[in-house]
């Protein structure tokens, strides 16, 4: 088992699990991204794979900018395939993604969970992160 920074050839793994979210990408929609994240620094997405070169988990952090705050890194997506939940993959990926955000200077990591989510908020709750505040998202088409 090991984990890896994304590459390309992923993107169909990627996009496989993130219909366990209820998502629906295809290896199409994702491949950009990928690109985007690859050409970003301020991006980074790692992969999970399991002895048998299997996609079992994949988590997208980025360094996020305020202007009222200092930078921290903050964890977009996560997920793990539910075949695999329970065996410590998730707090693998959140330990890689610490380990890129300190190198990169930011003293803090943040994770947005839907209040839905909550098999997920404990998970987040269980390896050590506080819950700050609630908030609502707001959308609208341009």
């Amino acid at each position: 088992m090991q984990i890896r920074p994304i590459k390309e050839e992923d993107a169909l793994d990627i996009a496989m699990l993130a219909k366990q979210l209820g998502y629906h990408p295809s290896a199409q929609s994702v491949l950009p991204n990928i690109h985007a994240i690859l050409e970003n620094p301020a991006h980074q997405a790692f992969v999970y794979v399991n002895e048998h070169d299997q996609m079992v988990g994949w988590v997208h952090v980025y360094i996020a900018l305020r202007l009222g705050s200092l930078p921290f890194a903050e964890i977009s997506g996560m997920v793990v395939d539910q075949a695999f939940s329970k065996q410590g993959i998730g707090r693998a990926l959140v330990k890689q993604c610490r380990h890129w955000a300190a190198s990169r200077g930011v003293g803090e990591i943040r994770v947005r969970c839907d209040t839905t989510r909550e098999e997920a908020n404990q998970f987040y709750q269980h390896i050590g992160f506080k819950q700050r505040k609630s908030q609502r998202v707001f959308v609208r088409d341009l």
